[in-house]
């Protein structure tokens, strides 16, 4: 109990129940026009829960970790905060390293992460959290859930405005998800990436797509790009390439002329990719030890690495490969079962990891369905039908190449791939949907001829009565 307080018994509730009864409120106001709303208090309640069982995990079972430390770091820098302001400020506008260890002193407590600039922006982050909060384990996580449940909302609201007949399954992919709900609540790196992941695709449909309010989400657009830089520069690895070809797809689809089209799509095509890796290459000084070349040597020796013996069995291995763009490829079917599936069942060796094996059949017998159902060749069918689609499942399925293809242990995996498993489900979701509606269109064509022959039949016999 060493990470609660009276201020946990005592200000949890209260701000508990203004959270709850704010989006009760924001329900009320705008399900009347957006139906969707009625699945937003539960969203809420889903990212709640998934905060507190996190806070209840890593203090009861795992007695420390990630999130731990996070806080234990925001209350050293809220007590210099409060002791010493010039010292604080200076340590929230420089880089972290460990020549800032000198700020702090017995009184402030010594941070852990002061070692890592990504790590510690997310420390900076949470200061501010913990400062509203008064110190308060429960209420910083509280609030930091929240805010980080306004991006998840926009993600759905993406989805939704290009299939409003699927609110309720794109609910469940984006909102209802356990692992997505749980990994991405609480003080962690993953809930403001996978937020900022919301924010960015949000803003990014409504600046490339619908062309509304520019420099609002011009703002929020650059905001979530400094928060993915600063935290997890992969990410925009993921996203830029979908992102381009996102904006092609719109292009196309627009054309009236079909040979045009067909002719033109596959060029803007590869220019999109390839303008993508070449403006990713531009950027290697700003993304550092996360720039191509890099990230390509530190999947060979996270590879290596998950051989040692300290990971008692929660690693994994697809195989050998070396830091080169075709041996990875050769990778690609492992690295992405990896990285949607894994732990398979028969992997699993705790009750956190259980619910993950669990999520992953789940999720790879939904994968077969559609597969079996579209016989694989008509995925390429509907694929193009809609740019959403196209960016969801080129990134997801790039996310979980990279997840899966430099994450050893499935610890890590199940966090590091949550980003991945709204867009892949989502995805599945929208293959599903224009397969029944073409059914349902079949069906109803050969309805219609039924009812023209009864009609020419009755026709004949009324004609042979007359005569």
């Amino acid at each position: 109990m060493e990470y609660y307080s009276i201020i946990d018994l005592l200000y949890g509730p209260v701000v508990f129940f203004l959270l709850v009864f704010y989006a009760n409120l924001k329900r009320k106001r705008n399900i009347h026009e957006s139906p969707e709303y009625k699945y937003y208090t539960w969203g809420l309640y889903s990212k709640l829960f998934g905060g507190i069982a996190l806070c209840m995990i890593y203090s009861f079972y795992y007695t420390g970790g990630d999130t731990i430390n996070y806080y234990h770091d925001g209350l050293c820098m809220m007590n210099l905060l409060y002791q010493d302001f010039p010292s604080w400020f200076a340590v929230m506008k420089e880089t972290a390293s460990l020549q800032n260890l000198f700020y702090f002193s017995p009184s402030t407590g010594y941070p852990v992460y002061l070692r890592d600039p990504n790590t510690f922006f997310v420390v900076k982050t949470i200061c501010l959290f913990v400062v509203i909060s008064g110190g308060s384990y429960i209420v910083a996580t509280l609030l930091v859930t929240f805010v980080s449940f306004l991006g998840v909302w926009k993600l759905y609201e993406v989805f939704v405005n290009e299939f409003p007949e699927l609110r309720k399954e794109m609910a469940i992919a984006v909102l209802f998800i356990p692992s997505v709900f749980f990994w991405g609540s609480g003080i962690l790196k993953d809930t403001i990436t996978f937020s900022a992941i919301g924010f960015y695709t949000f803003s990014f449909y409504r600046i490339f797509i619908k062309r509304d309010k520019l420099l609002k989400n011009s703002i929020t657009l650059f905001v979530s790009i400094y928060l993915l830089l600063a935290i997890k520069p992969y990410i925009i690895l993921a996203l830029l390439p979908g992102s381009l070809v996102w904006v092609v797809q719109k292009y196309i689809s627009g054309m009236s002329n079909k040979i045009i089209k067909t002719l033109t799509g596959p060029l803007l095509f590869v220019i999109a990719i390839a303008g993508g890796y070449a403006l990713l290459y531009s950027m290697n000084d700003m993304l550092g030890q996360y720039s191509l070349d890099n990230v390509l040597e530190k999947a060979v020796v996270t590879a290596e690495d998950l051989k040692a013996s300290y990971y008692m069995g929660n690693s994994f291995d697809i195989g050998q490969f070396d830091a080169t763009i075709p041996s990875m490829l050769s990778k690609a079917p492992a690295a992405i079962a990896a990285g949607l599936f894994r732990p398979y069942l028969w992997e699993v060796n705790n009750i956190v990891m259980l619910l993950s094996g669990l999520e992953g059949i789940l999720i790879l017998l939904f994968t077969l369905k559609i597969l079996w159902q579209m016989r694989i060749v008509g995925i390429f069918t509907y694929f193009a039908k809609n740019h959403l689609l196209v960016f969801s499942l080129i990134f997801s399925l790039f996310f979980a190449f990279s997840v899966g293809i430099s994450t050893s242990n499935f610890g890590s995996l199940v966090r590091y791939r949550i980003p991945v498993l709204p867009f892949y489900v989502g995805s599945l979701f929208i293959f599903e949907f224009y397969r029944k509606r073409d059914l349902n269109s079949s069906a109803s064509f050969l309805g219609r001829k039924d009812e023209v022959y009864i009609i020419k039949d009755s026709e004949k016999k009324a004609q042979s009565i007359d005569t």
